[in-house]
């Protein structure tokens, strides 16, 4: 039976047999290599998509190793921002619909008061092509990093499917 171990760079508990930390993407085995580059040594695994890549194909990001094309995503205590809206009855049906399927979504919103308003605060943004003073609230629905891309592709697949009817 594996023993409990932690990873040296983020604490995650892990198994003493895990080729690496799904959490931040350290590597925990030798001779792991580049999925680009063959020649060279993986620096870490994308904890979103599970490959290694070198430190020209991936990246650190808030701690958590992205390869290049997944260094984008929006990543919150281990979790990736797979859709934004400002409906809450989209974002509730949509995190009802993958957790059906075995997901783990959480709902990160942080509404604007007053005292937002007159300060700096990066959840809010305005609105594209939009003339007016008007900030909006994006509500993020997340999902362990892990996760990220089969949830993506089932929110994918629930949106474009058009007969969708949000409660």
């Amino acid at each position: 039976m594996p023993e409990k171990i932690l990873c040296d760079y983020c604490g995650n508990e892990t198994t003493n047999d895990s080729e690496f930390c799904i959490k931040c993407g350290s590597i925990f085995i030798d001779d792991v290599y580049c999925l680009n580059h063959s020649e060279r040594y993986a620096d870490g695994v994308c904890a979103i998509c599970h490959q290694g890549y070198c430190k020209k194909c991936g990246l650190r990001v808030n701690s958590i190793f992205l390869c290049n094309e997944h260094s984008d995503y929006e990543i919150y205590e281990g979790m990736a921002r797979i859709y934004g809206s400002i409906d809450d009855s989209q974002i509730n049906f949509l995190k009802s619909s993958i957790e059906k399927e075995g997901f783990h979504p959480f709902i990160y919103n942080r509404k604007a008061t007053p005292m937002h308003l007159g300060g700096s605060d990066h959840s809010l943004f305005r609105s594209a092509g939009d003339s007016r003073n008007v900030i909006i609230n994006e509500i993020k629905l997340v999902v362990p990093c892990s996760e990220v891309l089969e949830a993506k592709q089932l929110i994918n697949d629930l949106l474009s499917g058009g007969d969708i009817v949000f409660p």
